[in-house]
């Protein structure tokens, strides 16, 4: 079963974002145990130095060499008026670690067994922490609510002798009430006048991101109903100042533009190919009704109405041939490295041609290019006029590529701009108009440029190509 996808809007996003961030220290602080570790230092430092404190003030008592144990009843009450104020347990021991003072009911109990007494006994400071049950007690009370006590112990001296040990003990405050009995009326005031600019600010640039990318999605709706109308208002957000909102607002409207651009060299594609089949459709036809209703005709009649049904059949097979190789050419080109000089070479031993300088290398489809280089021949040598030369020269001193260069006729500058149109052809009989549509479409989808000029005794196609790297 898949997992359920949370949909919120983008104001939620930002305030939940924005929100998480603002509380993120606190729970960094709960979560790694950093406050509750503090908060046990302070404990047992608070716990430190009243042991320490108490054990001066039971060596003044015993400093004549009286025994601890004479002392209790002082002992304990002073000890019972620090657990009043400190929250304290409080013992005092004999060098047997036998309680001989408190600030409880547990006189006379025997502490012997305490590691932290031991070592107090032996002349040494010592802490120890122990579980306990956690406390149920509100946030507000005055009881701790921590799984742990602390137990601190300071010696007791007499002559440079230890004669017994103090053992302080007390539970440390929790992370929730330390930070309930902190929080007084500024300090929730501030968290509060911090929440809201955190939501503010999240609000604010929901705004801001919201507004492009409902332009963008205005635009998207408008071209998806087939109206490019909508391409104004994609143009909108490029100026967002969020650098990715402007990046998509740039690709979306690029590829509009382009979807529009396809979509009308399309419509002008269908009506050249209709114009173009019109007529050998119609020459056709009107061949098959005239041989079909005259049984009586002649057979160099029949022959010849026969000869123009197959030239026609031929115009359209060569108009489709052409028509799949112009879309093919409109697709993204297969990358390999291709040695122009040896192409040049390969039509060169094929074609009454000269080749001159390097071409140099590119990447690309060597089959696709090699149909450019025979195209452009190919046209050079049958509009050229009678005793046309041709020669193919090397561009790589230019990146890459070739130039096409015959001494013909020429073109006239009426024909010159509608060479690279479908279906422009001066030469009906035998040409069909799509070999200089084929070839720039073929150097277009390799990235490349090609030119033309043309005057009386010279024609000159430029292929520019980008040049392949070493390898």
């Amino acid at each position: 079963m898949p997992t359920p996808t949370v949909v919120l809007p983008l104001l939620g996003w930002l305030a939940a974002s924005h929100g998480l961030v603002f509380l993120l220290p606190l729970l960094v602080l709960v979560g790694t145990g950093a406050l509750g570790t503090d908060l046990r230092n302070q404990t047992r430092d608070d716990i430190a130095h009243q042991a320490a404190l108490l054990a001066l003030h039971a060596e003044q008592l015993v400093d004549d060499g009286s025994q601890l144990a004479s002392h209790e009843a002082p002992l304990s009450s002073v000890l019972r008026r620090a657990r009043e104020r400190t929250l304290s347990g409080i013992q005092i021991t004999d060098t047997a670690g036998v309680v001989v003072a408190t600030s409880g009911t547990n006189l006379g109990q025997d502490l012997s067994a305490d590691p932290e007494v031991i070592a107090a006994l032996a002349g040494e400071d010592a802490v120890s922490v122990r579980p306990r049950r956690p406390s149920n007690h509100p946030l507000s009370s005055k009881s701790r609510r921590a799984n742990v006590r602390l137990f601190v112990t300071a010696p007791i001296w007499r002559g440079g002798e230890v004669a017994g040990a103090v053992v302080v003990s007390r539970t440390p405050r929790e992370e929730l009430q330390a930070l309930y009995h902190m929080a007084g009326p500024s300090l929730v005031l501030g968290w509060l006048a911090g929440l809201m600019v955190a939501l503010g600010v999240g609000a604010w640039f929901s705004v801001m991101l919201s507004r492009s990318l409902g332009r963008l999605d205005d635009g998207a709706r408008l071209i998806a109903r087939g109206s490019f109308a909508g391409i104004g208002r994609l143009q909108r957000p490029i100026g967002s100042h969020v650098a990715e909102v402007a990046a998509v607002a740039t690709s979306v409207t690029t590829m509009a533009a382009r979807l529009q651009q396809r979509l009308g060299y399309i419509g002008e594609f269908a009506s050249n190919v209709s114009h173009e089949f019109k007529t050998p459709l119609a020459t056709l036809r009107g061949t098959v009704e005239l041989l079909h209703d005259d049984d009586d005709m002649p057979a160099d009649q029949r022959d010849r109405f026969l000869t123009n049904a197959e030239r026609e059949i031929g115009r359209l097979e060569t108009l489709v041939t052409g028509l799949l190789s112009l879309a093919r050419a409109d697709a993204e080109p297969t990358s390999e490295r291709v040695d122009l000089d040896q192409l040049l070479a390969s039509v060169a031993g094929r074609r009454p041609v000269t080749v001159r300088g390097k071409a140099g290398h590119t990447t690309g489809d060597r089959a696709q290019l090699e149909v450019v280089l025979i195209n452009l021949v190919d046209n050079a040598l049958r509009h050229g006029g009678e005793g046309v030369s041709v020669v193919v020269e090397g561009l790589a001193a230019a990146d890459a590529g070739f130039a096409v260069v015959d001494d013909g006729v020429g073109i006239s500058e009426a024909n010159l701009p509608r060479v690279f149109d479908r279906f422009f052809t001066t030469d009906r009989a035998e040409g069909t108009g799509l070999g200089l549509a084929l070839v720039r479409a073929i150097v277009t989808s390799h990235g490349g440029e090609l030119t033309v000029a043309s005057r009386p005794g010279e024609t000159r196609f430029e292929v520019a190509l980008p040049a392949a790297g070493e390898g």
